[in-house]
């Protein structure tokens, strides 16, 4: 065990802009949780949550994915969107009237599974992707 292992628990350092900081105290106070830690550990299982469901998908799927983006980002979100032309049918993309806010991106999808799994988590880990929501028709 090394110094940073306690209990069974791992110490792992991450680096958050100012104001997630902010939100993040905010949300401490407002649900209740007792510690950073703990909120960050809920936020993880959920993620894992739905990274695991997306796992289990298999064959053909269809549905929907919605990014929101920093406009500094639009090169690359573009370059993914391309490369996986055959599987994203249709896409919408619309800037918002509010100063500073990011685009928005929907995807219309279709296709197999692991591609479509593939494809959106290239869109989710793209620098300065804000959110990445996927939505499977069933």
């Amino acid at each position: 065990m090394t110094g940073n292992e306690k209990n069974g628990l791992s110490v792992v350092s991450i680096s958050l802009p100012k104001q997630t900081v902010e939100a993040m105290e905010n949300a401490i106070d407002e649900m209740g949780y007792a510690s950073r830690s703990e909120l960050v550990r809920d936020s993880l299982r959920e993620f894992m949550r739905e990274k695991a469901t997306l796992d289990r998908v298999t064959g053909r799927i269809e549905g929907v994915v919605m990014i929101l983006y920093e406009h500094s980002s639009d090169g690359k979100v573009g370059e993914v969107r391309h490369r996986y032309m055959g599987t994203f049918r249709s896409f919408m993309h619309s800037d918002f009237d509010i100063p500073d806010s990011p685009c928005c991106e929907v995807l219309i999808f279709s296709g197999d599974a692991e591609v479509v799994r593939k494809a959106f988590f290239e869109l989710r880990s793209v620098k300065g992707v804000k959110e990445a929501h996927i939505f499977i028709a069933q």
